[in-house]
């Protein structure tokens, strides 16, 4: 399998080459996922590029951001100079911008970013018509999905260690309305990581474990897995060098090295094993919570003291107590210092590793070359070399060699002159032919070696084979909604009176359960709200309740749903879309601006879709319950149910546009009364409320 790994800078990228990696993803200033990583300018993306090629290394750009229609042209350039440069392919979230780029670039390679969401086949299908090559699979896709996903013929790239987001991928939005810096423009503020109160309990209720499938590697391969990801564009050289070295070499005392680098934790296997749900949250600490060295012996003033432990120079520390942060320490001088807080008893976990930084830096991946040298005394030096794919190319100096009138220069000389490779990363092999007595100046014979080791890099780089992508865009093909006026979505029929329905042109249904509900005997046309996601068994119960005869449509909330049905079909807020559309849509409760589409007038907009149990184990709950966090604010827990149970993290306060300027609104009130829902339909609301993005702008 394929290892793709993290390039968040210039030295992140040599740390992930040097530990082995097959392909590198990395980003430009803008439109990446990692806004906050160092990321390239182009001069040195295109440098990375020829870095990376020399080493067969594939270089994947990330523009996986929504893009608002202002920046759409920019965007396009930029995958226009990354094509240009060379880069194997582009990593994509937006629908608009993958139809722009198949426009301007049609054999750009593109690959769907985990922020689409796929993870069944039914999606994946979708993809081969947009004409992408390859889909890095959402973190939640189930065994026997991937095994389905393999046999659309799609390539299929997996997350397999780093960070692993709480929500379904590409469908949070805490930050967006929380700051209007949105996780799905890169900026993304991990609210998942702060506390929050959960049955009068404080704790860190959203921070998931980080993902670590060392172990899972021949099951992964089984299942049909081109491609192995490794998240952490954000992390340390160390980091990255450390996880491609350890999934690349299959070392021994695998988990530990990785534990070392970072751990937030003490990992989970994902989704792969049935009780996931169960084991995805560490409620105790939420950052690196690194390797245990042992328990502490003794505190010596403010040093600390674990028997039979010896820290390395600039190591760090964090002590913990039932699995909860005490203090940190820091090693200095030999000594483990911390600021007094620690007990003997206390855990010692070592978070970063000296070391291990200090080993990364002389580490460096060679290139194999032979180097065939010839000197002979009236004719010009010659080079035969031997590329790693067994072709050769030779380079003839322009300067005679001439008889030498005092001392000669030797083979030896020549290799000490040639072994000088710190331009270029060849680990030669050099052999000499020379005639005895013959003179070169030292100065040309240094000149001849960079020609020669520069047409080495030149040739191998020329030999450097981009897989470009013949797959054709088609357009989207499904009956497309064309109703128009007001849509009003409920929970259950409880919520309806004949004074609201006066008051709307369609109802929209919300189930909790998908496999028991009642469709409510109404003079108005019904559309069903799919969920963002349908793995494994939940598809039997998803579309039998498409096809009850009394859902007149779908909203569809995720690709996967274009092909389940020939009803009409309106791409819901799951599908984030900001701006100008030419399919019937709902404008995403995060853009800053109304467009074409059905606009989110008022609703708890659901801020988080997740697939764990926020209790840790099935308690047979009435699928209701909350969060809270440090500022008193309340956020609901709605489960809804197919196969399995999903839950929603609703937001504190509802989106409310008052007399927005369109005639087409959506009211999503799965969480009011009827009372509320009147007074939304009217205008009249009067409680806390958020705009949005509408004043501060999507940043």
């Amino acid at each position: 399998m394929q290892i793709v790994a993290p390039a968040g800078s210039k030295s992140g990228l040599i740390a992930s080459i040097n530990g082995g990696a097959d392909a590198v993803y990395l980003g430009l200033p803008n439109f990446g996922a990692r806004a906050k990583a160092e990321n390239f300018d182009e001069d040195s993306f295109a440098e990375a590029v020829e870095l990376a090629h020399l080493y067969g290394v594939k270089v994947f750009v990330t523009l996986n951001t929504l893009i608002k229609d202002s920046e759409m042209s920019r965007a396009v350039d930029c995958a226009k100079f990354a094509y240009s440069v060379g880069a194997d392919a582009a990593i994509v979230q937006d629908i608009r911008f993958i139809k722009q780029l198949k426009q301007a670039l049609p054999d750009f390679a593109l690959h769907a970013s985990t922020q689409m969401g796929i993870h069944n086949a039914d999606g994946a299908k979708v993809l081969r018509d947009l004409g992408i090559a390859r889909a890095v699979l959402a973190r939640e896709t189930l065994p026997q999905d991937i095994k389905e996903i393999k046999q659309t013929g799609i390539e299929i790239e997996y997350f397999v260690q780093g960070a692993l987001c709480v929500c379904f991928s590409g469908n949070c939005y805490f930050s967006s309305l929380a700051s209007s810096y949105s996780g799905n423009r890169g900026k993304c503020m991990q609210l998942c990581r702060k506390p929050y109160y959960f049955h009068g309990k404080r704790g860190y209720y959203l921070s998931a474990k980080d993902l670590c499938l060392y172990d899972k590697l021949e099951y992964l391969r089984d299942l049909g897995v081109d491609a192995i990801k490794i998240e952490g564009r954000m992390r340390s050289d160390e980091y990255a060098y450390t996880a491609v070295s350890v999934y690349k070499n299959m070392i021994d005392g695998a988990k530990n090295a990785l534990k070392s680098v970072f751990n937030r934790g003490d990992y989970c296997d994902g989704y792969l094993n049935a009780d996931a749900p169960f084991n995805v949250i560490y409620s105790k600490l939420q950052g690196n919570m690194g390797i245990s060295v042992g328990k502490i012996n003794a505190i010596n003033g403010n040093s600390i003291v674990v028997n039979g432990f010896a820290p390395h120079k600039n190591d760090g520390f964090k002590v913990l107590r039932g699995g909860i942060e005490v203090c940190g320490a820091v090693e200095n001088g030999g000594k483990i210092l911390c600021d007094g807080r620690a007990k003997p008893g206390d855990e010692l976990r070592r978070t970063s590793d000296g070391a291990l930084t200090e080993r990364v830096k002389t580490v460096k991946r060679d290139i194999d070359i032979s180097v065939d040298i010839s000197v002979k005394s009236g004719a010009p030096s010659t080079a035969s070399v031997t590329l790693p794919d067994s072709s050769v190319i030779s380079i003839v100096d322009s300067f005679v060699a001439e008889p030498a009138k005092t001392r000669g220069i030797t083979a030896d000389d020549v290799i000490r002159v040639f072994n000088k490779t710190s331009e270029y990363p060849f680990n030669p092999n050099i052999d000499v032919d020379i005639s005895n007595g013959v003179f070169i100046p030292i100065a040309t014979l240094n000149e001849f070696r960079r020609n020669v080791y520069k047409a080495a890099k030149q040739a191998i780089l020329d030999k450097y084979v981009i897989k470009r992508c013949h797959l054709p865009y088609v357009e989207l093909n499904y009956k497309r909604f064309d109703g128009s006026g007001t849509i009003l979505m409920v929970e259950n029929q409880n919520q309806l009176t004949d004074e609201i329905l006066q008051k709307v042109d369609y109802v929209a249904l919300n189930p909790t359960d998908y496999a028991h509900f009642t469709v409510p005997k109404i003079n108005k046309p019904i559309l069903l709200n799919l969920p963002i996601t349908m793995r494994g068994a939940d598809r039997d119960i998803i579309v039998s309740a498409i096809n009850k005869p009394e859902i007149y449509g779908v909203i569809s909330n995720n690709i996967y749903s274009l092909g389940l049905t020939d009803k009409p079909i309106l791409l819901g807020v799951g599908h984030n879309i900001i701006g100008e559309c030419p399919y019937p849509h709902i404008t995403s409760f995060e853009a800053d601006g109304i467009c074409n589409g059905f606009a989110y007038v008022f609703g708890n907009a659901p801020i988080m879709s997740l697939c764990h149990c926020p209790y840790g184990k099935c308690v047979n709950c009435d699928g209701k319950d909350e969060l809270k966090d440090d500022s008193g604010r309340v956020f609901t827990l709605r489960r809804y149910k197919a196969a399995h149970c999903y839950w929603q993290l609703l937001n504190c306060v509802p989106n409310y546009l008052n007399k927005p300027n369109t005639k087409n609104m959506f009211f999503d009130c799965t969480s009011s009364d009827s009372d509320e829902m009147l007074t939304a339909l009217n205008f009249k609301y009067n409680g806390n409320y958020t705009r949005g993005n509408m004043n501060k702008g999507l940043k």
